[in-house]
């Protein structure tokens, strides 16, 4: 295992079976009492996306597999809405157990499961990052090695680090819990189905200019 500044990376496992083995008996921190499951990451092992979650509900819990409650229901409706195929993507979390009822995930929990989410970006390599939401966004900047902000203050922007472009979005339990969100969710996706496609076919200068991508 490589050592980053305090996370693990499981640099050495060469298929995403063996980092979900690694997952599911994890035992790095206290959510691993309480858990049913622990939830891997699911989807395309070639996405053209990686969307990456806060951490598992009662439902993801039960079944062990990410986005499967209301929150991914209305994932999938934005997917839709926007043109994004679900076969073409990959979604994972940035904790990967269940927290305590009412809870978000704690820096330290966050900290922990880091090295599971550093893996699959290793493994994936995906061009596109769909950080969604606060635990996400941090889970991503740890990687990376800068802070990214709150998801508020970036989210519907895309950013450019260290080759990889991320486009943070609100996570659907926030829209769940605000309506009035969803039209900006929404379209905040669509303007991500755009840029997916523009990647393949404009310069990067191009790219940079019509979508302000901004540097970081």
């Amino acid at each position: 295992m490589l050592n980053m500044g305090g996370m693990f990376s499981y640099s050495d496992m060469e298929s995403l079976g063996e980092l979900c083995n690694a997952i599911s008996s994890c035992k790095k921190c206290d959510l691993y009492f309480s858990r049913k499951n622990a939830v891997c990451g699911f989807g395309n092992v070639k996405p053209k996306l990686l969307i990456v979650g806060e951490a598992p509900g009662s439902k993801e819990d039960d079944m062990g597999k990410p986005f499967v409650g209301r929150s991914g229901k209305l994932l999938d409706k934005a997917l839709e809405y926007a043109g994004i195929l679900k076969h073409e993507i990959y979604i994972s979390n940035s904790v990967r157990c269940r927290p305590k009822i009412g809870r978000a995930p704690k820096i330290s929990e966050i900290r922990k499961c880091s090295g599971y989410l550093s893996s699959e970006i290793s493994l994936l390599k995906p061009r596109i990052i769909v950080p969604m939401g606060n635990s996400a966004i941090k889970s991503v900047g740890l990687i990376l090695g800068i802070n990214l902000g709150r998801i508020s203050e970036v989210q519907g922007s895309i950013l450019y680090a260290d080759g990889k472009y991320l486009a943070p979005q609100f996570h659907p339990a926030a829209i769940l819990r605000d309506p009035k969100k969803l039209e900006r969710f929404k379209d905040n996706f669509l303007k991500v189905s755009g840029f997916m496609e523009d990647l393949h076919v404009k310069a990067p200068e191009g790219l940079f200019i019509d979508y302000k991508v901004r540097r970081i």
